[in-house]
This record gives C-alpha cells, sequence and structure tokens, in this order.
C-alpha cells in the first residue's frame, strides 16, 4: 500500500491555510468595511450621454464621475456607475452633451466696484457732454443732488468736450464745495480744484497751459492718482451680495471661471467672498496696481511678485497696465489705416488714440510699465487692444522685454484681437503670446462699418487663421447684457460668422464646434497657465462642468445661443442646477 508523502501533505495543507488567511483578509478589508479616508464612491456620477472631454484629442465619452472636487474617472456607463455608492448622486443625461465648465478672459464689466443705485450716491441726472454748455448743465443738476463736500467721480463719452474744453476753473464755478473729476476712457480725466491739489505738479501727464499752469486735464500717471489714490472707497462689506448675484447670473450662462483686470477694490471683495466660501466661480485677476502708476518701480519693490498667488478659487494671474488704444465703437482703435468716417466729435485724428502718447512723455507712460513688470517676475495681461497698431506696439514693447526675461510659459496676453494681422502671428508664436479674442465685429456691427468700411470689418477678428498658424486663442465676451455676455452666444458669432444683420462676414474665417469649446475652455485655461488642471474633462482635473440641454455637436447652429445650460458645476459643486431639468 502506498503511504502519502508527508512532505507532500504539508504543503498542500499550509497552501490551504494561505489561502483561507488570504480570503479572511480580503473579506475584513473589503470596500464596505474600511473607513472613509481610506476609500470613497463618486460623489457625482453622470452618464447615458455625450461627454466631451475637451482633452487635446477631443475624446468623446458616455459618462464621468466625480469626487472631492476633482474628476475621478470617465468612460462607458458601466464602467463609471459601478464607481457609485449609496450616497453618490446618479444624473441620467439621456443623450445631453455635458462639457467643461466655459472660461471667460476678459470680462471685468462682471467685477461689482461700486454700490448698487441707491445705496451710496446713486444719482438719475444724465449728462450730455455733446456741447460745453449741455455739459455744464448736465454737471451742475448732479451737484446739486450731492450732499456738501461730497465726492462726485463721474464717467463720460471721450470728446473734445471733456478732454479739451472743461477744466479745472469751470468745475470750480459748479462745484466750489465737492471733490469733482470725469473720467473719459480710463485715460482722459478732467477734475476740479479741490482734487487737483491733491496730484503732485509735476507727475506726468499734469497738463498745463501757456504759463506752466495745471489746467485741470490729466493723463496717464496724474489720472491714476485720481481715480486709483484719490477716490474713497465704498464699504467693502457693501459689494459682497451684488457681486455673488453677478457671478449667480454667469453660472446661469455655464461660466465656471472669469478674468479680467482689477483693481484693489475689487481684489478685497474676491478675497472676503474666497475666505467665506462664497464664490460660486472661480476668479483670475491682473491686478491694476501698475497701471497708471508713475512711481511703477517703488510699487514693484514693495508688493514683490504675486503671480500665480491664490488658491484655486481665487488668483492673481499677472500685472496689467494702461494700454495704447480706446474702443473700436467710437473711433478710437489705434489703426494703421486712416478711418473712413470719423464719428461727430472725433478727437483722436484718422488714426485713432495712443494714450502713452497723451501722457506727453512716452519714456513716463505705462509702456514703462511693462518693461518693469516683466523685469520684477510679473506676467502681464488684461491688456486692451482694439486695432492693428495697437497690437503692433504692444508685441514691440513684449519684444523688449522678451530679450531682457523671456516671455515664454509665463502666460502673457493680448485681449480682444479685433484687427490681428498675419505680421502679428509669428511674433505672437516666438513669445508665446496668448490673444484672447471677443466676437463684436460680428453683431450691432453697423458702427464699426461706418467709421471703418464694411471691407475692413470683413477682415476683422480672424479666428480661422490664428489657429491655422498655430495659435491657441482664447475666449472673451467683454460684454454688459447677458446676451452676449453667453459663451455660446459668442461661439455661434464664430462658427456661423453671420452679424446680426444676416450678413456673412468672411466665411473663410469660419471655425468648427470642437474649436469654438476649445476657445472657452482648454484654450482659454492657457491664459491663467492652468491648462494643467483646468479646461478639460480628464481625471485629477478640477471638476468644472456644464451640462446642455441638446447636443451641442449636432444642434442647429444658427439657434446655438438658445441651447438651454441645465446644469453648472463648479469643484464638483452644483452651482446652476435648472428647475426640473433632471
Amino acid at each position: 500500500m502506498h503511504k502519502p508523502n508527508f512532505s507532500s501533505v504539508s504543503r498542500v495543507f499550509f497552501l490551504l491555510l494561505f489561502c483561507w488567511a488570504a480570503l479572511t483578509a480580503g473579506w475584513a478589508q473589503s470596500p464596505a468595511n474600511l473607513p472613509a479616508e481610506v476609500v470613497a464612491y463618486a460623489d457625482l456620477v453622470f452618464y447615458n450621454g455625450k461627454v466631451l472631454t475637451a482633452d487635446e484629442s477631443f475624446t468623446i465619452v458616455e459618462a464621468v464621475a466625480l469626487r472631492d472636487g476633482k474628476f475621478l474617472a470617465r468612460g462607458s456607463n458601466d464602467r463609471i456607475l459601478s464607481m457609485a455608492g449609496p450616497g453618490t448622486r446618479r444624473i441620467d443625461l439621456d443623450g445631453r452633451s455635458l462639457v467643461p465648465g466655459f472660461i471667460d478672459t476678459h470680462q471685468h464689466s462682471s467685477f461689482v466696484t461700486s454700490p448698487p443705485s441707491g445705496q451710496s450716491g446713486g444719482s438719475a441726472v444724465q449728462i450730455n457732454y455733446d456741447t460745453l454748455e449741455s455739459a455744464l448743465e448736465g454737471l451742475r443738476a448732479r451737484v446739486q443732488q450731492a450732499q456738501p463736500g461730497e465726492f462726485i467721480a463721474l464717467g463720460s463719452t471721450s470728446n473734445r468736450v471733456v478732454t479739451e474744453e472743461l477744466n479745472a476753473a469751470l468745475l470750480d464755478q459748479i462745484a466750489p464745495e465737492n471733490p469733482l473729476y470725469i473720467r473719459a476712457l480710463n485715460n482722459q480725466v478732467v477734475a476740479n480744484s479741490l482734487i487737483m491739489k491733491e496730484v503732485p505738479p509735476d507727475t506726468p501727464g499734469v497738463l498745463k497751459d501757456d504759463r506752466g499752469q495745471p489746467t485741470g486735464q490729466l493723463r496717464g500717471g496724474a489720472g491714476g492718482i485720481v481715480v486709483y489714490e484719490i477716490r474713497p472707497w465704498p464699504a467693502v462689506e457693501s459689494l459682497w451680495e451684488p457681486q455673488k448675484l453677478r457671478f449667480l447670473r454667469h453660472n446661469e450662462q455655464g461660466l465656471t471661471t472669469i478674468m479680467g483686470r482689477a483693481n484693489g477694490l475689487s481684489i478685497s471683495v474676491f478675497r472676503d467672498l474666497m475666505l467665506r466660501d462664497e464664490l460660486t466661480l472661480r476668479v483670475r485677476v491682473a491686478h491694476e496696481f501698475l497701471r497708471q502708476n508713475s512711481s511703477p518701480e517703488a510699487y514693484l519693490k514693495r508688493l514683490g511678485n504675486l503671480t500665480d498667488f491664490g488658491n484655486n478659487m481665487f488668483k492673481i494671474i499677472a500685472a496689467t497696465v494702461q494700454v495704447v488704444d480706446g474702443a473700436s465703437l467710437t473711433g478710437s482703435a489705434r489703426t494703421s489705416k486712416a478711418k473712413l468716417t470719423p464719428p461727430s466729435g472725433d478727437p483722436y485724428g484718422p488714426f485713432g488714440q495712443n494714450k502713452w502718447e497723451e501722457t506727453g512723455d512716452l519714456a513716463t507712460s505705462d509702456r514703462r510699465n511693462i518693461i518693469l513688470g516683466n523685469r520684477y517676475g510679473w506676467s502681464i495681461s488684461g491688456l486692451h487692444s482694439s486695432g492693428d497698431m495697437s497690437n503692433t506696439i504692444l508685441l514691440e514693447v513684449f519684444e523688449e522685454a522678451h530679450k531682457e526675461r523671456s516671455l515664454v510659459g509665463r502666460h502673457f496676453g493680448i485681449d480682444h484681437g479685433l484687427m490681428w494681422k498675419p505680421e502679428h502671428f509669428e511674433l505672437l508664436k516666438e513669445m508665446d503670446i496668448v490673444p484672447s479674442l471677443f466676437s463684436k465685429a460680428l453683431y450691432d456691427n453697423d458702427a464699426l462699418v461706418s467709421i471703418y468700411g464694411m471691407d475692413e470689418v470683413y477682415n476683422m477678428q480672424p479666428v480661422k487663421s490664428l489657429i491655422e498658424a498655430g495659435i491657441r486663442p482664447a475666449a472673451e465676451a467683454d460684454a454688459f447684457d447677458s446676451r452676449t455676455q453667453a459663451a455660446l452666444f459668442n461661439m455661434q458669432k464664430w462658427i456661423t460668422r453671420l452679424d446680426d444683420q444676416g450678413r456673412l462676414v468672411n466665411p473663410d474665417e469660419r471655425i468648427d464646434r470642437r474649436e469654438a469649446l476649445y476657445m472657452y475652455t482648454l484654450w482659454a485655461a492657457r491664459y491663467s497657465g492652468e491648462q494643467d488642471i483646468l479646461g478639460s474633462i480628464e481625471p485629477g482635473k478640477l471638476a468644472d462642468l456644464v451640462v446642455l440641454g441638446g447636443d451641442f455637436m449636432t444642434f442647429p447652429e444658427n439657434d446655438l445661443d438658445k441651447l438651454r445650460v441645465l446644469m453648472t458645476v463648479v469643484g464638483g459643486r452644483v452651482v446652476h442646477e435648472a428647475s426640473g431639468a433632471f
């Protein structure tokens, strides 16, 4: 009779014992028994949809999972649904599109810098600046509403009445007891003597008469003293609620990140809302401390380099300066071609405005502030530029700065993109400048056609040419009303190139839906240097997304602005959800 080998039996016994121990350990450490710190299900799962990830390959999947404010995974319905647990919210997209959250790179018009009318010195007086007589009449009525000693800061159009005819003596007659100034197009200020006594007379930009006496007209750094240093602040707390309401309206449009230049007051508001955890979208600002600053190096040394300082909700991404030209719709864009029809009262001449030259000394203009900002490590963005010559001038200054300290990889940016020309493209690529574009040539463009001619308007905003040159433009609205602020509205304009009159404006510059979406997502994230954490639906990136009411890729292109935003999510938190949508 054969006897079993003891060593063989032992090996079998110990193998079975090992398997039993391993299985027991596995049961003891199953997901149901592990603490939450070790393993967690997804917080949100979206499935059964068309998830346009906007990654570099423009991957499209069925479903996506979110956890702890970031994208956890993306893929098939079965795979993603397996990540859902008892507390996971599951949302059936029912074939609709889910896209990354929209990023607007120039929307400072949405930054609240004064209390709503009625809270602090609100006025119903409308001032007509067309003639000196009508301006004085309106100013007199405004001052009569004010309390003695009340500070009065007004805005106006830019014309000869404001920039040449009004002066301190005239304003003193109207407002002998009230500090009063009027600002036109940021760079042009006229002030009374109560303001002027606070401005050192030798500051660059103080305009003087034939006798060497200040006239009350201020430009550049002198105007900056008034606007940034003399003007009193409202209580920061008074701006919290109006700012939150404005951001919620943007959430309804699918915006999850908004960028723009910001002054100290706005930055204080954003800082407070960030600390109170009350921001419903991410805010990225180009700090205005260098703008119209007549002592830039002193400020740079005192402040230090704060580029990219902040957190995922609020961050300072750059400094900004007073730039070259004005608004295209007023004829003040700086262009290489003369205007076809100058607007009535046009004070700028045939080629538009050059604010740097208006200071009276180019060497102390904000041109210098770009060079110095780069020298001390700051990125520079938020730079308004309407005309092609303004683009040329800015790129020349960037070239000078680039030779001293490379701009590559530091998200320098130039905004609006109305008149980019092919000769600019190589410089944009060489210095890695991010151009930000709006679609204003493609709607409400009658004034542009009148001033510059349809032939010029036809070639404005060459989005496709930029993309084909290897440049990745970002998107912006730079608008005040809800229609033109919406990302889908601007995408529609670039995709169709149809203006509001139904005219086809250069079909060769049409882009496809994929490119339009990139401009408001991944390419826009480059503007703040955050393409590694924002702008696409990829595991590990911040979970910002928009659920649309249909299929973005097939919805009629002429009606894209009517495609509803059903849900907006910022960092995994739902900040907008249409009633009854899910």
